[in-house]
């Protein structure tokens, strides 16, 4: 007989979707859909716990970028400058991928009959967040761009792109020494990159409502753990590098503390059991 209180899980099953939560089938040993449930709200906590961490990470890589750029361009507005030359480097990078169709007069390519002005990805982000704030009656102000734009925004700064030896024109390596604590294990833009790639796709899961462990060297429990833990450290070691003063106030919350207790084999376990 069910106890009381005990939900229907054929009910929940359905509307969580079996596509959903047979997902979870990798990290727990039976699966029932009892448990396939316990561990569907294991993830559900745990993504809730990362938040505040992955939070900290992007408040404080947009801060930091913004106040390395306006220092090495001398101006608020530096993305304008960056997103120009990087934008024609990526053009000038894959010209026969884009050559048919589209011209860009600042990377030397003229107008031609036919062909459209080419944007990059990332101006059109920026477009779009300035659009964005004028259908808000917001002014198109630096500090209105930096907190609306979006994560990726952000990211791209740290592709190959934006690195060259012109210190007028390009934001890497110059701001390496301005952006990054030179005694940091993250000092450079591609190590950042790698991490930042990486949190991008666990931060897109929470986002998607996803296993957030999901990746293809989680094959059990253990595994699963081991790699949430690891991401959580490369977002902690890269607060920490640019900025140590978050970092110490992020620990401080009692935040991280909060994930690690509930990351762990113990803590699932107890969702398994019920508790």
């Amino acid at each position: 007989m069910k106890k009381i209180n005990e939900p229907n899980y054929t009910e929940l099953e359905k509307f969580i979707s079996q596509d959903r939560l047979s997902s979870y089938k990798i990290i727990i040993k039976k699966k029932s859909n009892k448990n396939l449930i316990a561990a569907y709200h294991w993830n559900k906590h745990i993504s809730a716990a990362l938040y505040p961490i992955l939070q900290c990470l992007e408040i404080t890589l947009r801060n930091g970028l913004h106040i390395a750029g306006t220092q090495a361009f001398n101006a608020s507005d530096w993305y304008e400058k960056a997103l120009k030359h990087g934008g024609d480097n990526k053009f000038k990078s894959d010209y026969n991928r884009w050559s048919a169709r589209y011209y860009r007069k600042s990377a030397g390519y003229k107008k031609e009959d036919k062909k459209k002005p080419w944007v990059s990805n990332h101006e059109n982000m920026l477009k779009n967040t300035k659009t964005y704030l004028d259908r808000e009656n917001k002014p198109i102000t630096a500090s209105n761009v930096v907190s609306t734009v979006m994560f990726g925004f952000w990211i791209s700064f740290f592709e190959d792109a934006y690195s060259g030896t012109d210190p007028k024109k390009f934001l890497w390596p110059h701001i390496e020494a301005i952006i990054f604590d030179k005694n940091s294990l993250i000092k450079t833009r591609t190590q950042a990159h790698a991490v930042l790639n990486d949190l991008q796709q666990l931060r897109n899961r929470m986002s998607h409502h996803e296993p957030v462990w999901k990746h293809k060297t989680v094959t059990d429990d253990i595994s699963a753990i081991e790699f949430l833990n690891q991401r959580v450290e490369c977002a902690l070691q890269l607060i920490k590098s640019l900025s140590s003063e978050r970092y110490q106030h992020l620990i401080n919350t009692g935040k991280v503390a909060d994930f690690k207790n509930l990351c762990c084999e113990k803590s699932l376990k107890a969702y398994l059991k019920g508790n």
